[in-house]
């Protein structure tokens, strides 16, 4: 009877730690947004504009990639829509905004560029920490939003299409490389006149 006692303690403890050690390893890679947010501003450069940050951790696999010469690019979607109960809801804005991440091996510097401004970095955290750091985002023409009437989504992914083709026929999502936050609800800051 004793021995079935601890035998049972012993499973239960290896599946219990067993868990924690999946679950661990599977939160430790990919993209988290920890603050999203959208606000409607009139002044000077009237206009919807999306602000956030997320949390990135590349798996060793990337990393290799990158530090070989290989641009990684990554991809920040935001959308407006307006809600409609009669029929489908009304796009009223959407930006997709594309941040590409490089590192030079001759100067051991690491890349981030934004449209057709560049900026290095001597560490991976640095570029990182500003590649994930957005603020000011123009999205669309300014209108009064709020929350009951307005939806606005948003998801930051890396485009494994824009790789090399042969990274993309041996690409393996288990691998490290499903960097995705997916479709995310962001929240709406009433208008500020």
């Amino acid at each position: 009877m004793k021995q079935k006692l601890m035998n049972m303690i012993f499973t239960v403890v290896t599946a219990v730690s067993l868990f924690f050690a999946v679950m661990t390893c599977a939160l430790a890679e990919g993209i988290v947004p920890i603050h999203t947010q959208v606000t409607a501003i009139k002044d000077e450069v009237s206009g919807i504009y999306f602000e956030g940050s997320f949390e990135l951790e590349l798996s060793s696999e990337v990393k290799e990639v990158l530090e070989r010469g290989i641009p990684l690019v990554f991809n920040l979607e935001v959308e407006v829509n307006k809600k409609r109960w009669y029929w489908f809801d009304r796009q009223i804005g959407k930006v997709v905004e594309r941040i590409r991440l490089s590192y030079n091996p001759l100067t051991r510097q690491y890349r981030v560029s934004v449209g057709a401004m560049t900026q290095n970095f001597d560490s991976l955290d640095q570029a990182v920490f500003f590649m994930t750091t957005i603020s000011r985002l123009y999205v669309a023409p300014y209108r009064n939003i709020n929350p009951e009437d307005y939806e606005v989504s948003a998801r930051f992914y890396l485009d494994t299409e824009r790789l090399p083709k042969p990274f993309q026929v041996t690409l393996k999502k288990d691998d490290g490389w499903d960097l995705n936050t997916g479709w995310f609800q962001v929240d709406i800051v009433p208008s500020k006149e």
